[in-house]
This record gives structure tokens, sequence and C-alpha cells, in this order.
């Protein structure tokens, strides 16, 4: 039986050609009115509704908050809901602030780019930290290992470490490349640049995030995310089980995010932080061509609507046990689309897509007056909650009618129907398995897993 791909998979294949070809055509000019503000509320009532989305949202053009909204528990225990000022782990959007902080550091003199990383943190060992730059950890260039290639990571960051045991545990990691030579994106880096922030200045991190920026800019609910520190209105971070629904996520110790990953934040704050972006109150002209070009919030071209257009935007996000964040900024016609939430999927994104293509996508496609369509359900996901719940044939019947009757509430992604197949396999649930394969598209990964099956149940 055919199945019609993802929204997801059409946008990123869309966006692929577009890239390749350079077909970008011109945008209409934005222009706000009732209607588009009214099909906003329209297109987050569906993400809502879908139980897509959890958490905050604020929509900003030219100044103006257009939409701003909070949705779900940041205590699911306690049942105490999200609100516009719940304050969220943002994880790698940290980063933002990070290399701002630096750049202040270089304007006022404190601080050189090109100096070396064994110049301010003498303690790294001189035959590999000499040819390591700030500017080579500002880029991911210095050939300090990323995470993924940690394989005790998940041991290691739920240990609480001071600064200078975190220095130790990336000194005893060997370079992946010389530095300079190739991007390996690397949280260790940028937990270097926190400890070179504080040498240089002779403060903490997170006295001189306030001093810096957070008090001139009126930012009361952006800080540091100390493990066991007494924080109000903290949202607690939530992962998807695909068999018992929202489960606390993973412990992580955020010694170990510092100035890669462990600030906290709002929408609201993030909202003053992007407006201050467009003068100079943080930093002069000349320098914020290296924080969007360089450094910081990166250009890169994202989708609009399901059309095949894009727009050249800067994009930053993150990712954390529990939480992520997104943050989209247009300055040349002052968009800015911020998203929070403590409701992940643990390396999927099945239930819930993430903030760029699904959400923000839609979004610019509504101001820029290009098609879209409203949000659809997971039909992989629903047919998998009908076998565990009802059975089999149950499961066979659903799936007939959302493929022949509610497409249009529901998508069908052939690999999404593989992930659930291979989660029940894992679970050692192989007759549910065998018969969810059974209902999934007839591809070498299910029939290898279905190969594997039979094997086990011999």
């Amino acid at each position: 039986m055919r199945k019609c791909k993802s929204i997801l998979s059409q946008l990123s294949i869309v966006t692929f050609l577009c890239l390749g070809c350079g077909c970008h055509a011109p945008l209409p000019d934005v222009t706000i009115t009732e209607e588009k503000v009214a099909a906003i509320e329209e297109l987050m009532n569906r993400f809502y509704e879908n139980e897509q989305y959890y958490g905050t949202i604020l929509i900003a053009v030219q100044g103006e908050i257009l939409y701003q909204r909070a949705s779900g528990y940041a205590d699911r225990d306690s049942l105490i809901p999200n609100t516009l000022d719940t304050k969220f782990r943002i994880a790698s959007a940290t980063k933002q602030f990070t290399f701002m902080l630096v750049l202040q550091l270089y304007e006022a003199g404190k601080l050189d780019l090109e100096g070396k990383l064994t110049e301010y943190l003498p303690e790294y060992p001189k035959d590999k930290g000499d040819g390591i730059t700030v500017h080579h950890l500002l880029t991911h260039r210095s050939g300090i290992v990323g995470e993924p290639k940690v394989s005790n990571l998940e041991q290691i960051e739920k240990l609480y470490h001071s600064p200078a045991q975190m220095l130790d545990l990336i000194t005893r990691f060997d370079l992946v490349s010389k530095p300079g030579a190739r991007y390996e994106y690397s949280n260790f880096g940028y937990y270097l640049l926190g400890l070179i922030i504080e040498r240089v200045s002779g403060k903490s991190y997170g006295d001189l995030l306030q001093e810096k920026i957070c008090a001139p800019l009126g930012m009361t609910n952006t800080l540091p995310g100390v493990t066991g520190a007494k924080i109000t209105k903290r949202a607690k971070g939530y992962h998807y089980s695909y068999f018992a629904g929202p489960e606390d996520a993973p412990f992580l110790d955020m010694s170990f995010a510092f100035s890669c990953g462990h600030l906290l934040s709002t929408v609201n704050d993030l909202y003053l932080w992007d407006r201050a972006l467009y003068g100079e109150e943080l930093l002069r002209n000349e320098l914020k061509e290296l924080f969007f070009d360089d450094y910081g919030w990166k250009y890169q071209r994202v989708p609009v609507g399901n059309d095949g257009q894009t727009v050249r935007a800067n994009l930053i996000a993150g990712s954390i046990n529990g939480f992520k964040s997104n943050m989209l900024r247009i300055a040349d016609d002052e968009i800015f689309i911020t998203q929070l939430t403590n409701h992940k999927e643990h390396n999927r994104h099945i239930l819930q897509g993430w903030g760029t293509v699904d959400i923000a996508s839609r979004i610019l496609a509504i101001l820029y007056d290009q098609p879209y369509d409203l949000p659809r359900k997971s039909a992989a996901y629903e047919v998998f909650r009908t076998l565990l719940d009802s059975g089999e044939v149950t499961a066979a019947e659903k799936y007939s009618d959302l493929y022949e009757n509610q497409q249009d509430k529901f998508w069908f992604n052939d690999e999404e129907f593989e992930i659930l197949a291979r989660e029940l396999y894992d679970a050692g649930m192989f007759g549910k398995a065998l018969a969810y394969c059974e209902l999934a598209p007839n591809n070498s990964e299910i029939r290898e897993l279905i190969r594997s099956i039979q094997e086990v149940t011999r």
C-alpha cells in the first residue's frame, strides 16, 4: 500500500533542492493584519490540540509582539502549568551569550581572538593548546573532541564537576584534528571559553552575564541553572516514552554544561535580547558582523511554508535532557520567533517535531503570504498506540481508517513506522513487533527486522 510522505520529509527535500539551485524567489513585504494574527492563533491551537507542543512561544514583528502563549506543565506531578515567565533550560542557545561576552572582552582590549588557549589557561597542555586560538574555540575548529565521541558520557554528565575537574577531564582527551583543520562541534571547547571569560574578567560567568547583558537589558529571568539551587518558576524537563508517555528526563548536573548550555531563560527575556541586537548597547556595529557572520546567530536559509520557498535568517537552537530551545531572527523584516519547550523525544521527532520546520516555517508562511498546511499527527504512532492498547485486529482497522479517511489529520512516514517497529522489538514484544511490521512499509529495514524476529522466536 502506497503511503504519503511526511511534511518534514517534503520540506527537507525541497529546501535541499532550492539551496542547490539557488532558486530563492523574492518574498513579499511583511504586513500585519488581524487575519494573519487569527491564522497564527488557529495554527498554534492545532499544535496544542494535537499535543505536539508544550512550552512557551513568542512571535514578534517590527518590535511588536503578535503572539505569546504558554502551554503544558512546568511540573506534571504537582500540576504546575507553564507560564510566560517559566524559566526553561535553553541548552546550546547559551552559546550566544558566551560569544557575546567574549566579543565584549575583545572590544574592551582584555582578550585577543587570535590569542592562544594556553595564554589564558596555562594548565592546558602546551603541546595541544599552543595551536588552539580563541577563534578556533568559537568556531568549533579547535580539534577538541565533541561529546558524542565520549563513550561514557552519560555517566560523566551526571556527576558534579568543579571547573578544575572539568579542565582536567577535557585535557585528557586527544585532539581529533589539527587546530583549524576541520569543524568538530565541541561543547568542551565552549566550556573552555567560559573558563577564559572568568580568568580574563576576574568575575564568575553568571556575575559578568548579569553586569554586561542581563541588567542593562532588564532580563530578570535569565541566569545559570545551577543544579540544586532554589530557583523559582523553573520548569522540569520531560522525555517521551513511546510506551509510557512523558517521564522525568535523565539527570544532568549543570556543572557539566556551564558556558556551553547551562542558562535558564524565558521567551520575554529572549525578546529583549533580540531587540538589543539591533542597536549598539551590547556591541558596536563593526563587531556585530563577527557576532552574526562568524560566531553567533549564523545566517542560513530556512523553509517558508510547503511550496519550497526559503528565507535567509539567523537561527540558533539547543537541545538538552528534557528541553529544546529554538530562536529564529530575520533582521530585514525584524521578525523574531522563539520557542522553549520542556518536553522532547529522545533523539526522535515523531510526536513533536523540531521547531524551525514544523512551527516556525508555518508562521513565516503566514507572515509572508505563502502556502502552508495545518499540522497533522503521526499515523505510525497512532497505530502503535492502538496495537498496544487494543490488539492487532483493531490496529489494522485503525491503519485502514487513517489511510483511507483521515490523511487530512494524520501523516504517513515510512521511517516512523520503522523506528516504532524497532522500539517494539527492542522491548522484547516480538509478537506485536511482527504484527506492526506487517502494517509498516515493505522495505529492506522492515524485512531485516522481520527476519530478526523470526530467528528470535523460532
